[in-house]
């Protein structure tokens, strides 16, 4: 057998170390690995496999693969789902850069059409804030990963509900459900970015959802996939959350959910006051005008809750009025001042 090493950038988790010793009682574990030489060293075969700690091994693949002799040069690289990033055969005799190491992207390399791990799923984390339905979601959401999702509950103001999430996700990305978000049957939390793609894991994802009382679908109130890091260092000067935490936003076309924020008269008026304070006032980036017009015009003339209607028209003129007024339009995040101005209303 080639030596088997199982590898982690930091602290390997404990639980994913023992089950995979219990398969592989001879297999080493190597922790805060940064280089390839400090694996190479503790090899005595010369070819040997390195498993990351950020796959799940399938149980069906086992680690009997044999090199042909004339290919011993080359790094083996085996499917990770989708991609090439996955479980590796390296020779012993490899140089290998601190940049392919890095990026696991080898140059001498051959990929190997099996598909041997899967990646291990981003974590999920549910935020709420009192919503008359966040029970019935979060139960629902839970069934749907066939685990209970991780939960932020009560915390005050937007970005910092969305720093506590990240705080709990021990994944480099973490999936955000709000507490409104009604997960329609087709969409799975299994997108995958390949450990390679760098500028893709400091991307905002968004996906689409649609919008009970005016038909709308777009990314208001979809399910969100995030940088870690850089969600917890995001910038708290910025109205709209999204935008406060990366200059790289990708929308998905596909359907998340329903955004059923139309659950009583304070919670569908405030909604609509935010989302369209944002439209007009352009805080949002990479804003299309034609577009933000029309998604405007809907809020406000087509909804079909009056509540809704009013809460659109409000937004509309609060976020015209104070364009340039950045303190004026991060009160849209203070959920005490959007009670006032409703009751006032």
């Amino acid at each position: 057998m080639y030596d088997i090493f199982y590898v982690g950038k930091g602290i390997v988790d404990a639980d994913r170390w023992i089950d995979f010793k219990s398969r592989y009682p001879n297999a080493q574990k190597l922790e805060n690995v940064k280089t390839f030489e400090e694996v190479k060293r503790r090899a005595f075969t010369k070819m040997f496999w390195v498993i990351w700690d950020h796959i799940d091994l399938l149980p069906t693949f086992e680690l009997d693969y044999r090199v042909p002799k004339w290919d011993e040069g080359y790094v083996h690289v085996f499917k990770n789902g989708n991609y090439y990033d996955g479980v590796c055969i390296f020779p012993k005799s490899a140089k290998i850069l601190q940049r392919e190491w890095d990026y696991r992207f080898f140059t001498n390399k051959k990929e190997i059409d099996i598909i041997a791990s899967e990646p291990i799923p981003f974590d999920v984390v549910f935020i709420s804030y009192f919503e008359p339905q966040a029970e019935k979601n979060y139960i629902n959401l839970t069934k749907k990963l066939g685990k209970s999702a991780k939960r932020v509950d009560g915390i005050t103001g937007i970005h910092q509900a969305h720093i506590e999430a990240a705080k709990l996700s021990n994944t480099d990305m973490v999936w955000i459900v709000d507490a409104d978000a009604e997960i329609v049957d087709d969409f799975n939390f299994t997108y995958q970015i390949p450990y390679y793609d760098f500028n893709a894991k400091k991307t905002v994802h968004v996906w689409q959802s649609q919008n009970p009382v005016n038909g709308l679908t777009y990314g208001y109130g979809g399910v969100k996939l995030l940088p870690t890091d850089m969600t917890i260092g995001m910038d708290l000067g910025k109205p709209d959350m999204t935008t406060s935490i990366s200059k790289l936003f990708k929308p998905m076309l596909q359907v998340s959910n329903i955004t059923a924020f139309n659950t009583d008269p304070f919670s569908t008026w405030r909604s609509a006051f935010r989302e369209c304070c944002k439209l007009a006032s352009r805080i949002i980036d990479r804003q299309d005008d034609q577009e933000t017009q029309e998604r405007l015009r809907v809020w406000c003339q087509e909804s079909s809750d009056p509540y809704a209607v009013d809460g659109a028209c409000a937004g509309r003129d609060y976020g015209v009025s104070n364009r340039t007024d950045l303190d004026a339009l991060k009160k849209i995040n203070d959920f005490d001042w959007l009670r006032e101005r409703f009751n006032a209303r």
